[in-house]
This record gives structure tokens, sequence and C-alpha cells, in this order.
């Protein structure tokens, strides 16, 4: 009988010690098209996720209860895909042979939600840095979107998504729109 007691003990603390993973979050990104190409460059295109963390959502429920999301294909991948989308709207082809590059480089990209019995935070975080490297030198510009809400009830994991790709699809408009970064690369590719 006490054999019974102790194998019903370990399985139910083992039950409340394992958390199941949660599934990965798809992300969709809205590239900025342009109506017309105004330049014809080619450029290589690069990613790289500098964050130490794998994970791009927590939800804190308070004491030790933390859940993390992590990303159906990797963050700085499903970035430059957009990019490049985006770039080649505008005249810029990505090439392999390319003397010129654009790293993309994920500085920071982190929804946090702070989960209460009737309502939750949100503060959603994201920095990009790209640099783009040509035979006549270096031009870096970080981009960076972060916004915060409160919502009732528990949220759910499409609002997760939707923070994050509303704060990558803000930075790809950015990009869109940053003359300077247009200029370096119409004056030296």
């Amino acid at each position: 009988m006490k054999k019974y007691i102790v194998i019903a003990a370990a399985l139910l603390l083992s039950a409340c010690a394992s958390r199941p993973a949660q599934p990965p979050l798809a992300l969709t990104l809205t590239p900025v098209l342009a109506q017309q190409a105004t330049s014809q460059l080619a450029v290589q295109l690069s990613s790289k996720d500098e964050r130490n963390h794998n994970y791009i959502a927590i939800i804190d429920s308070g004491a030790t209860n933390v859940e993390e999301f992590q990303p159906e294909s990797n963050i700085a991948s499903t970035f430059q895909a957009a990019l490049t989308k985006q770039f080649a709207s505008e005249g810029v082809t990505v090439n392999t042979a390319s003397t010129s590059n654009i790293a993309i480089n994920i500085q920071q990209a982190l929804v946090k939600v702070t989960q209460g019995l009737v309502k939750h935070d949100i503060d959603s975080q994201l920095q990009i840095e790209l640099v783009v490297t040509t035979p006549k030198g270096t031009f870096s510009k970080k981009y960076s979107a972060r916004s915060t809400k409160q919502e009732p009830f528990k949220v759910t994991r499409e609002e997760i998504a939707q923070s994050l790709e509303k704060m990558m699809n803000s930075v790809l408009k950015e990009i869109a729109k940053d003359g300077e970064l247009h200029q370096y690369l119409t004056e030296n590719v």
C-alpha cells in the first residue's frame, strides 16, 4: 500500500512540475511594396539574430509560472524575407555576387505579457540594426519600435503574434521611408 502512495505522489508531483511546451508562433509580415522601382541595384543580404535567447514572447502569470513562445521560423530569416521583397519592389535585387552587403541584425525582439486575474499588460520591444557595407564605406542605422497596451481577460496567442508583427511591419515602413538609407544605397552601391 505504501508503495502505491509513493508512486501516486511522485506522479502528482511530476505533473505539477512539467509544463507543456507552447506551440511556435507564426509571424506574417507585410513588406511595403513600391509602386515603381526607382533604382537598379544589387546587394547581398544577410541576417543574424543577436539576442541571447530563442523565444519571442513570454507570459508571466506570477510566482514561477512563466511561459515562453518560440517563433515558427527563425525571426531573422522571417524579417530578411520580407525586406528582400520590399527591396525588390524598389529595384534593389539580392545577388550573392555583389560586392555590397546589407546585414540585418536583430538586437531585440520580445513581447512580454504580465497576466493578471482579470487583465493583461503587453509590453513589446523591437530593435533592428541595418549595416550596409560597400567598397566605398559603411552605413549603419538602428530602427526600433515599442508598444504597450492593457487589455481585459486572458491574452491570446493571436494577440502576442499581432503585437510583434505590428512592430516588425512598423520597422519595415520606417526602412521604406528612410531617405538617408536610400540615398546611401543609390550613391555607393
